[in-house]
């Protein structure tokens, strides 16, 4: 899967001129910094190596804007920890297009206001002849990944559920599947986003009732010669609904697109062999929740007589239904949502995350409910707040801006919170070489393991933000955001050298 959209709007601001800033570190710090660069300098190429008379900041500078794209836009900065001495600023207080690393904005928000230990609940009860499903805005239900790490079939909650209402001596529901996902309003996608890229699995919708990331994929197989292939979705579900215009031919040129605003998934063209397409994002999560429900519910021998509804339920002062008998209360750690984000990069944990934020403060989660909260987080952390601008999670609207100040203030802010609080959001970021966005970066014994960061790419976009550690409990944070480039592979290949300079060498253990 590609970790972020193609889409940005391109900046018309000049490169800003680099800003040179020395502060006083402790004699450990210098020291060191120094082993870490003269490390760092014995792998660089000679042409970069530097002279007797450089130091650090002329070394990064160098490396950081000799990537050859003589229109980008960059901003960046590098902060000691805990104390927050400037190691390096290059317009670190220009507010750029984060692209992703919103998502890391996102992420320390909502560990700082919920809690490490965070729990999102979903409810499952029996009221009356109904079936009542209660969303806590979990994203994570039914994710392949999550799934396939605990070596079960995306659907186990769903069976899970039907073997507890066969064991109390239920066969059949007579009434309705009632979802109730009022904790969050019904604004499931963003009305900045691409609107012609609303059917990418990047633009999955968001609500309080998540399923299987909000996306499903298309199954083809051939049939006879000239007639329609079998075409099926998983998982199956009775909200969306396939419309098969294939046919079985000796090339293959079949695709799968959903309208925007419809429930149908139109196949056509022509197949040849098996395959899958996809993942397509679905419409209306809390429907493709309560439909992919009654499947399983039906697979397990468990008839629904009414249809699937959405209703608002009234509860007790735990948040059960009242008047019901509870099946299930399925808990997932809040670890589960960041580590999707941080990691994989996948936006609809994000929009979760920041709509959940807004819930907690006005009741109902919101795009502008969440904005609040996290321009408080922002505020509270020392961020200039008027150059900040939280459109939404994930980072694919074109309108977020952070600068690289604000951001290592944010991770010298989760530094500094808690020992819980810094490891549960270092964790749940990619590590570089080895997992995540960075698996196949920064594979030198001087990065590896030693890199927590959060990557970022739009259109015309490249950024990483994140800690190094250099030491025994010694670990730097830093932002190198680039906008309005014409090419961004080059920018990587620039953070990455600037990420080894400032890494040296040592443990890669955190």
């Amino acid at each position: 899967m590609r970790t972020d959209a193609a889409f940005i709007r391109t900046l018309n601001s000049r490169h800003p001129r680099p800003v040179i800033i020395r502060a006083a570190f402790a004699a450990a710090v210098i020291l060191s910094t120094c082993v870490a660069v003269a490390r760092a300098e014995d792998r660089l190429p000679e042409a970069t190596r530097p002279s007797e008379h450089d130091n650090l900041t002329a070394l990064l500078d160098r490396v950081l804007t000799g990537h050859g794209q003589a229109n980008a836009r960059f901003g960046g900065r590098v902060v000691s920890l805990p104390s927050g001495d400037v190691v390096y600023d290059s317009g670190g207080r220009s507010p750029l297009i984060p692209a992703s690393n919103m998502k890391l904005v996102v992420m320390a928000t909502a560990i700082d206001h919920l809690g490490p230990d965070y729990e999102f609940r979903t409810i499952c009860a029996i009221r009356g002849q109904d079936l009542v499903v209660i969303g806590g805005g979990d994203p994570t239900l039914g994710d392949d990944r999550l799934a396939t790490e605990r070596q079960e079939p995306i659907t186990a909650v769903f069976r899970d559920w039907a073997q507890r209402l066969k064991a109390s001596g239920l066969k059949q529901i007579p009434g309705n599947i009632v979802i109730d996902d009022s904790l969050f309003d019904r604004q499931f996608t963003h009305p900045n986003w691409p609107p012609e890229q609303h059917e990418t699995w990047y633009e999955a919708p968001v609500g309080a009732l998540n399923f299987a990331d909000n996306c499903v994929e298309i199954r083809v197989k051939p049939g006879k010669a000239g007639m329609p292939a079998t075409v099926t979705m998983i998982p199956g579900n009775t909200a969306m609904k396939i419309v098969n215009k294939t046919t079985t031919g000796s090339k293959q040129t079949v695709s799968a697109h959903r309208r925007r605003g419809s429930d149908e998934i139109v196949v056509t063209g022509s197949v040849t062999r098996a395959g899958t397409l996809g993942p397509i994002s679905v419409n209306d999560p809390g429907l493709y929740f309560g439909g992919v429900l009654r499947t399983v519910l039906a697979s397990q021998g468990i008839k629904v007589g009414g249809a699937v509804v959405r209703q608002s339920v009234p509860r007790d002062a735990n948040g059960n239904p009242t008047g019901a008998h509870v099946v299930a209360v399925v808990k997932t750690p809040l670890r589960n949502a960041l580590a999707r984000a941080g990691k994989q990069s996948l936006g609809m944990m994000a929009e979760a995350l920041i709509k959940l934020l807004g819930s907690r403060q006005s009741g109902v989660g919101s795009w502008e409910s969440g904005r609040a909260v996290v321009m408080s987080f922002l505020q509270k952390v020392g961020a200039d707040t008027a150059s900040c601008r939280v459109d939404d999670g994930s980072g694919l609207s074109r309108l977020n801006r952070i600068s690289p100040l604000a951001m290592t203030r944010v991770l010298q802010y989760m530094h500094t919170a808690s020992p819980e609080k810094f490891a549960l959001l270092r964790d749940c970021l990619a590590i570089a070489g080895v997992d995540g966005t960075l698996e196949k970066r920064m594979r030198d014994p001087a990065t590896k393991g030693r890199v927590f960061a959060k990557t970022g790419y739009i259109n015309g976009v490249r950024t990483l933000a994140g800690y190094i550690r250099t030491g025994p409990d010694r670990w730097l944070a830093f932002a190198f955001f680039y906008n309005q480039a014409a090419a961004t592979r080059p920018l990587s290949d620039a953070q990455d050298k600037a990420c080894k300079l400032l890494a040296g060498g040592g443990s890669s253990r955190p």
